[in-house]
């Protein structure tokens, strides 16, 4: 019996960042090309979607993780103004962040049926904005089973929702260590002490990155700097995810804790730990000879399956028929 699934007036919500990468990955596994929704003025969302949105548009972002929370009255009448100016969909995808909120509801409202993802790194609190469309969505997609107690009605375990890979793991001899779209200097201050090949991604302007030979602030291809990597170093985000789920890439969580609105420090910890990776605090509790440490304590994780194809069966089902 053969399944068709026909194509879906499906709307993604890629809101930047790791929630950005949410989105393609659920895209590279799409039949068809659904539209999508990135934060005005991302320049790098744009980038990784484009190849696969039908429709491109922009919603402003309400606040940035390190921007006060005053930022948001502004910018909500912008975002709500934009959001009601979306077309009408059947389904909607919700990547997490406060960007995903308003267009989210307001496709509730025209009749939309909503699915959110739960970040990766959440087992102990809840996502906010996860928290409330979670209210009005039909499921809550969970990337662990750790994770169902955070939504006993609507969680539903899928597993890691990750990009298709594209290359073979090699060793190639470097260390990689990649700081996100905010950055992370205090992280790469501590590692240039140490005396290993290290390819460093940040976005700051670190005078001691400048001359570096390999230094790069922004890559849409980090994925190949991750296969052929011996081990990754980063903070909470979804690089760990996918160093360990597409690469089996000895991984180090390094806790940023400037990311205020983020995940808690114990998340971070369970975090490392589901995914069989190394972890550390922030750096500014290290002792000079932590980094070093828990790179020769690094070992190669654990085979865990993708659950992407999972995540976009249920995302479809509703428009399922057999034949």
């Amino acid at each position: 019996m053969e399944i068709r699934i026909p194509e879906l007036k499906l709307l993604i919500i890629a809101s930047g960042g790791g929630h950005t990468g949410f989105a393609r990955a659920i895209a590279q596994y799409l039949p068809f090309k659904a539209d999508f929704v990135i934060p005005c003025n991302d320049s790098t969302s744009k980038k990784m979607i484009e190849p696969y949105a039908d429709k491109l548009v922009c919603v402003t972002k309400l606040r940035m993780p390190n921007e006060s929370s005053l930022v948001m009255i502004p910018r909500t009448f912008t975002a709500l103004s934009q959001s009601i100016s979306l077309d009408s969909y059947q389904t909607v995808v919700s990547t997490g962040s406060n960007h995903s909120l308003l267009p989210s509801l307001v496709a509730r409202i025209r009749g939309s049926e909503i699915f959110v993802i739960e970040s990766q790194d959440r087992f102990l609190t809840r996502g906010k904005t996860v928290y409330l469309l979670s209210r009005v969505s039909k499921e809550v997609l969970l990337h662990w089973k750790e994770q169902e107690s955070l939504y006993p009605s609507k969680g539903v375990h899928v597993g890691p929702i990750v990009e298709r890979p594209k290359y073979q793991p090699r060793d190639q001899g470097y260390y990689l260590i990649t700081t996100g779209s905010m950055g992370f200097p205090r992280l790469v201050r501590r590692a240039l002490r140490l005396n290993y090949d290290f390819v460093i991604q940040d976005a700051t302007d670190l005078e001691e990155l400048k001359g570096h030979p390999n230094y790069f602030k922004f890559d849409p291809d980090l994925e190949k700097w991750i296969a052929n990597a011996t081990a990754v170093i980063t903070h909470q985000g979804k690089t760990a995810m996918e160093a360990v789920v597409m690469y089996r890439k000895p991984t180090l969580v390094v806790y940023n804790k400037d990311w205020k609105s983020a995940t808690t420090f114990r998340d971070s910890m369970k975090y490392a730990e589901v995914l069989g990776a190394g972890f550390l605090p922030d750096p500014v509790d290290w002792k000079d000879d932590e980094l070093d440490k828990a790179l020769k304590q690094l070992s190669t994780p654990k085979e865990i399956e993708p659950g992407t194809q999972n995540a976009v069966k249920r995302i479809t089902s509703q428009n399922s028929t057999s034949q």
